[in-house]
């Protein structure tokens, strides 16, 4: 009987999840650059969204030895736009919320190897503590401030939209939705004095609504982590971005860019977890401090 379950677990399980996997998602197309979208830099916390220092340098040097090279927003948006073609072993490297923390523990890894980075902000938490997040211990983390965001984008750092208060924006009436799109874009724009051509949905979440307010607001893209449609759709108001978690290691890193035989399950992976963190805002609520901020 043991023999039994463990065939089952081990062959006839991946067996089916795969065959799932390439009917409903199938490959990335191999000559579109990859995104990798990261948040927290830091020690120990209660949640998954976090790497230490030591582990993101190791990757970064991981994907350089590898090959791989890091492209700025502006050439990834001109790939977007059909202006240029990708080689295929591109990179955009991506940073959600704006957490304070990855000043010291992430950007000078990136300026010491030259590697340019998008980050996203909440802005109505700029220099502000999060207060967005689960309220499990040790998770209330700084934002940046603006004088930060000025600083990091006279240094070369893009910045793009993260909305106004990290709410679900599948969820909001149509005059928060545009408050969360416009305003935030406005907020970033004044603070660096150059335009914001991205955003990047909260907790990867949107629907059509969402998607055509982005596009109204002027914003040339938007990304979300693992689209529901096929891999190798290319819409460029639901771009797919590889989520990067504590778990991962430089190997699981190669798989999500296709440089093994497990992307399929480095996909499935990353599509459970962040149906997880997809249930915050349902357990949250919409707070009404939020909403004032």
């Amino acid at each position: 009987m043991f023999w039994l379950y463990a065939f089952l677990f081990l062959v006839i399980l991946p067996l089916i999840s795969y065959i799932v996997w390439k009917l409903v998602w199938g490959p990335v197309s191999p000559s579109f650059p990859k995104v990798l979208a990261y948040h927290k830099v830091t020690g120990f916390e209660f949640g998954g969204t976090w790497m230490t220092k030591k582990r993101f340098i190791s990757s970064l040097d991981y994907l350089l030895d590898s090959g791989f090279c890091f492209i700025t927003e502006d050439l990834f948006l001109d790939t977007v736009s059909g202006k240029r073609i990708g080689s295929g072993r591109e990179i955009l490297m991506t940073f959600d919320d704006g957490y304070r923390m990855i000043i010291e523990s992430a950007l000078p890894a990136l300026e010491e190897r030259k590697i340019p980075a998008l980050i996203f902000m909440v802005t109505a938490y700029a220099g502000r503590e999060n207060r967005w997040e689960l309220r499990l211990p040790g998770r209330r983390f700084g934002h940046m401030g603006w004088d930060e965001v000025r600083d990091l984008s006279a240094r070369g750092f893009s910045f793009g939209s993260h909305s106004r208060t990290h709410c679900d924006l599948t969820r909001l009436e149509i005059g928060d939705l545009r408050s969360e799109l416009y305003k935030s874009k406005e907020e970033i724009e004044k603070a660096i004095n150059s335009p914001v051509r991205t955003v990047s949905y909260p907790f990867g979440r949107s629907n059509l609504s969402v998607r055509t307010e982005a596009r109204a607001a002027g914003y040339e893209a938007a990304f979300t982590l693992y689209p529901s449609g096929k891999n190798n759709r290319l819409d460029p108001f639901d771009l797919r971005r590889e989520g990067v978690w504590i778990i991962d290691t430089c190997g699981s890193l190669g798989n999500k860019l296709g440089q093994g035989k497990l992307f399929w399950a480095e996909d499935l992976k990353g599509r459970a977890i962040n149906r997880v963190a997809g249930l915050t805002p349902f357990f949250k609520g919409k707070s009404s401090l939020d909403l004032r901020l």
